[in-house]
């Protein structure tokens, strides 16, 4: 996952938020604090507050002492206060002092922001108003009656199958970098598995921008595709990257979570739906240079604009990183709202998650560093569903990131979401 987020261009903001005051406190406030709360967003309050999910963070020029509150900080400089995503490695996350953090997203003391946005692997964000970083899903506001054809859809998912394609993919190969000889492997893998379903495959290349030892100037993208019965011009689309990296990535990048978990759960799904008839046609991606800047995912969204098959991509979902939980079973659905289109993808996604599964659900706009990525910026309708604890595993990007670290049957209960927009989108015909 990968992206780099300038700051420069957004310094005068800081300046004019923190015109009023030379320091401020941060209080975290837990929980429903009612109108005393909402009273703070008012114009002329001299309160921020940045919603993370169910908790709030206020900063404001003296402490609250709103019930449930806790104080973060106090005589902190606004023009210091950033939200920042960093995934690197968890030994290389430092040039900040965080001082809270929820679902990836941390409200930190940044010292030197122009330094830290050049670095690869971190995006940050000046804090210069009120801001929902991310969002709650209410289930209750989008849940509906659950379609019987979906249902039995979903009673097909097997957690021995998934199980066994993401081992595979792990305990297979000692590597699946993508600058490595073993990608051809990994990639012939995959082909022919996406072949005994029945589905007509392609493969497609880019560049890769090799950084270590071992230099394969060729990465690989790997396409299955299953045409639809009523209308094939209509296409919906699952991808997840199949490289890893680690710290030694020519020598061995298990990457079970990362991204083994989603690789299988395409697998898994394909599985899955070629033994079913759908109206609109399917496309299950397997991309390659995900950990290089996801360099096949942006070589086949251009190649989808090129071709002029932008228009008939009606959904997608990417999958990355869905398997590990350590306090939160949930899902983060990260998409856009750039559009009209993108906004009802998030919602209907939110929708299918509540339906079809017990997780908890958050939904955010600030979207980058995956797959999803390329197609958000062109505008395309879809998001990335990634597990809400991926920043406490300490195996990310590392040779021990491996299946015993992994929850079978909690990834399965985030493919549930992805198979429900399937079958409910796509329009599976009969379930036998």
């Amino acid at each position: 996952m990968k992206q780099r987020f300038g700051v420069c261009c957004l310094m005068f903001l800081v300046v004019a938020f923190c015109a009023d005051a030379y320091a401020v406190s941060v209080t975290l406030v837990k929980g429903n604090s009612g109108p005393e709360l909402r009273a703070l967003t008012f114009e002329g309050s001299g309160a921020t507050v940045l919603t993370f999910g169910d908790e709030q963070v206020v900063i404001s020029e003296a402490p609250l002492s709103l019930e449930g509150s806790q104080l973060l900080a106090e005589d902190v400089s606004p023009s210091e206060l950033f939200i920042v995503r960093d995934r690197r490695r968890m030994s290389e996350r430092r040039g900040y002092d965080m001082l809270f953090a929820h679902s990836g997203f941390k409200l930190a003391i940044v010292k030197d922001p122009d330094h830290l946005a050049t670095l690869e692997h971190v995006r940050l964000r000046p804090v210069t108003g009120n801001m929902v970083v991310i969002k709650e899903v209410k289930r209750a506001e989008v849940a509906a009656v659950p379609d019987p054809t979906v249902v039995k859809v979903l009673s097909k998912l097997s957690a021995t199958q998934y199980q066994q394609y993401m081992t595979t993919l792990t305990q297979g190969f000692l590597t699946r970098y993508s600058c490595s000889p073993s990608q051809l492997t990994v990639r012939d893998s995959i082909n022919n598995i996406f072949k005994q379903f029945g589905l007509t495959t392609n493969l497609g290349t880019f560049t890769n921008s090799c950084r270590s030892g071992c230099k394969s100037a060729t990465g690989y993208n790997v396409i299955g595709i299953k045409k639809g019965l009523v209308r094939p011009q209509d296409y919906y689309l699952v991808g997840a990257h199949y490289d890893s990296i680690s710290g030694s990535p020519c020598q061995s990048a298990p990457g079970a979570n990362d991204n083994a978990s989603g690789m299988a759960g395409v697998m898994e799904l394909a599985r899955v739906f070629s033994q079913l008839n759908t109206e609109a046609s399917l496309i299950f991606a397997a991309f390659g240079g995900e950990e290089l800047g996801m360099l096949g995912s942006k070589k086949y969204v251009q190649t989808l604009v090129n071709s002029g098959m932008k228009p008939n991509l009606k959904a997608f979902v990417i999958l990355d990183m869905v398997s590990f939980y350590d306090k939160h079973r949930g899902v983060i659905i990260e998409g856009s709202n750039r559009t009209a289109q993108q906004s009802a993808a998030l919602k209907r996604l939110a929708g299918y998650g509540s339906t079809y599964t017990g997780l908890t659900l958050e939904t955010t706009t600030d979207y980058g560093d995956s797959d999803h990525e390329p197609f958000l910026n062109k505008g395309m309708a879809g998001a990335l569903l990634m597990e809400t604890d991926w920043s406490n595993y300490r195996y990310y990007h590392t040779i021990k990131d491996q299946m015993a670290y992994q929850d079978i049957p909690y990834g399965l209960e985030i493919l549930k979401m992805t198979a429900a927009l399937l079958a409910q989108e796509a329009k599976v015909i009969s379930v036998p």
